[in-house]
Formats: C-alpha cells, sequence, structure tokens
C-alpha cells in the first residue's frame, strides 16, 4: 500500500498544518454543498409556515362546508373580519413596510377568505339571514334604563330637582359610571353576535351581491387614500400617524376573529359544523404567529404582540367550549330541535327550499 493509500483522509489548514477528517465528518463539506442549499434555513421554513398556513386550515373549511352542503356552525363573520383585518394590513404596508412575510400572509389570506365567503354564501342556513334574527335593545333604551335606576327620570322638573341633587353621591357617580361601561361592552359584544340583528344588515344581506360590493368599495377606499397620502401628497407626519392608525385597527379588527364563532357555539350549544382542524390551525397559528414576533422578526411593534396574545386568548376559550360541547355537555342543543337546517336559496320560493343534512 502506498504512503498516499493509507494516510488518513484530511485537508490542509492556513498554518500549513494537516487537519484530520476521519469516519463522517469528510462528507460534512458535501452535504453542505450540495443537499443543503444556503436558502434553505429555518427562518425559511418558519416564514413559509406562517404564509401559507391558512390555505390549509381554511381550505379544509371549504372542503368542509362543500362535503356537508351547508354552513351552519361557521360563523360567516370570520370571512369579514379577515378580509377587512388583511386590507388593512395590505394599506399599512404600503405607507410603513414590515416584514414581506406578514405582506404575503395577508395576500394569501385574501385570496381564501374571498374562496370561503363565496362557499359560504352557496350554502348559508336561512337561521344566518337577516330577517330570521333577533333584535337586539337599542343603545337608547339601555341608557335609559340605567339612568332611572340612578336618576330621576326629568332631571329639569321642578319636582324632581331635589331628588337628583341627593342622587349626585359619588358612590351612584361611580356606580352609574360603571354600569354604563357594562353597557358599552355589552354592545360591543351583541355586534359580534351573529344571531342578532345589526345596523344596516352589516354583513347579514339577503343579496350576495351586497358583500362583494362592499368588499370592493373598501379595498378601493383604502389603497386611494393611503396611496395618495404617502406616494402622491408625501405627508410624512400625517402618512405616519394615519399608517399607525391603520395598522392598530387591522390588528384589532383580526384580534376579535374568535368572537363569533364563541357566539355561535354558545348558540348551538354543539360544536357540529364546526371542524377541530379549524381551531388547532388556529392555536397553532397563534403560537407561530407570536414565536415569530418575539424571536425571527424585526421593525415589528409591540402592539402587534399585544394583539396576538388577546387573539390566542380567545382561541383558548373556543378550545375550551369545544371540550364542554363535545364530551360533557348533556342538555339539549340547536340540532335537537333542528334536525335539518335549510339552505337559503334568495331567488326560490318556500316551497322550493333545498333541505340538507349534515354529513
Amino acid at each position: 500500500m502506498s504512503e498516499t493509500q493509507g494516510q488518513d483522509v484530511g485537508q490542509v489548514v492556513d498554518d500549513g498544518s494537516f487537519l484530520n477528517l476521519g469516519g463522517y465528518e469528510q462528507y460534512l463539506p458535501k452535504i453542505d454543498q450540495f443537499y443543503i442549499p444556503e436558502w434553505f434555513s429555518m427562518q425559511f421554513v418558519i416564514n413559509n409556515m406562517i404564509s401559507f398556513t391558512p390555505l390549509i386550515s381554511y381550505g379544509s373549511t371549504v372542503l368542509s362546508i362543500r362535503k356537508a352542503q351547508t354552513a351552519m356552525g361557521f360563523s360567516i363573520d370570520i370571512c369579514a373580519t379577515m378580509l377587512i383585518a388583511s386590507i388593512l394590513r395590505v394599506s399599512y404596508y404600503l405607507i410603513t413596510p414590515y416584514e414581506v412575510t406578514l405582506l404575503r400572509q395577508a395576500l394569501i389570506m385574501i385570496f381564501i377568505q374571498v374562496i370561503l365567503l363565496y362557499t359560504s354564501l352557496k350554502y348559508r342556513p336561512e337561521d344566518y339571514i337577516y330577517e330570521n334574527l333577533d333584535d337586539v335593545e337599542s343603545l337608547g333604551e339601555l341608557l335609559h334604563d340605567v339612568w332611572l335606576e340612578y336618576f330621576p327620570a326629568n332631571p329639569f322638573s321642578r319636582k324632581e330637582m331635589r331628588h337628583l341633587i341627593k342622587s349626585l353621591s359619588w358612590k351612584n357617580l361611580l356606580r352609574f359610571a360603571y354600569k354604563m361601561a357594562l353597557v358599552a361592552v355589552y354592545k360591543f359584544l351583541k355586534f359580534f353576535d351573529p344571531s342578532y340583528k345589526r345596523f344596516e344588515k352589516f354583513w347579514q344581506w339577503s343579496e350576495k351581491k351586497k358583500f362583494w360590493q362592499f368588499i370592493c368599495v373598501f379595498v378601493t377606499v383604502q389603497i386611494v387614500i393611503t396611496f395618495f397620502i404617502s406616494k402622491v401628497m408625501n405627508w410624512e407626519s400625517f402618512a405616519g400617524w394615519i399608517g399607525s392608525f391603520i395598522g392598530s385597527l387591522g390588528l384589532f379588527i383580526e384580534s376579535t376573529l374568535p368572537l363569533p364563532q364563541i357566539a355561535i357555539l354558545s348558540k348551538l350549544k354543539s360544536v357540529q359544523g364546526f371542524k377541530l382542524i379549524l381551531l388547532v390551525s388556529w392555536l397553532c397559528g397563534d403560537i407561530l404567529k407570536i414565536c415569530y414576533l418575539v424571536f425571527g422578526a424585526n421593525n415589528i411593534s409591540v402592539i402587534f404582540l399585544f394583539f396576538g396574545l388577546f387573539q390566542m386568548g380567545l382561541d383558548i376559550y373556543i378550545g375550551v367550549q369545544y371540550v364542554y360541547y363535545k364530551y360533557y355537555y348533556t342538555g339539549r342543543t340547536y340540532f335537537d330541535e333542528n334536525p335539518t337546517p335549510a339552505v337559503y336559496r334568495p331567488h326560490s320560493s318556500k316551497e322550493d327550499v333545498e333541505m340538507t343534512e349534515f354529513l
């Protein structure tokens, strides 16, 4: 055997010494060079998981609705929340650029939510139509009731003036302020409850075209305003303020995503029609988003993290609902009283309403 053949495999380093490479170590340069591209890093994997997760989670919901031939159990308000929030996020990027990964996620979210909205409207149950929803107390009625609880009905009459002066104590005022705050929270939560009628039938229209008209108008207005302020007029200080407002509004709207679904599950007292994979994808998305914001993102405001944690808390609450209604609740559900929900057909008579059953 020659000296070259008997010599251990190695390489010469900069100082002229011979570095011995035995065993598998001799193949590491080849692996790095030929099998693991430089661009294929952990950051690349996380970025793409963040961007394309909506296609899996909401795509499975689309398939589930098409298979069951009904959108009962799924809140169509989810489409409104994610579309508005994603459009606002794109507008925010035009003024204040942020991580491209989050922008790509917003664009993909808009794409899949348009498909989900089309599918949900096609198989929308009659119970989701505006005429079949419950009325909610007006703000004026609620304020009047709270006022009468602590103050006289007519504070401007002479007979009631003495009673009004006696009622103006710090204790009464604090209780009144507390009740007013509860009224505000109540009205806020009722707005996200799809079981109750909303002002101007917002996102409860009977005609499908109104949903698409709203989206088109909203997109046009957002793009025109942001492009005009940031690019045409070049108002840097004003654009920064508008950008912060748009970004914060988009994050706040997205963080309210679970509220309509919480209301739907509370009404149905069942998880039928709501897929576990959607809940799992929400929770995994929350974890990925928070980890990304904490460890992998640059140029990210603390407000992103705050709203991410808030949304995660609501998703955890839905998880509690899911476990309770699936494994522990023994009372009657909505489906016990309505075993075959009807799918709404706006151009059909009641005799032609198509009845579909859950699979």
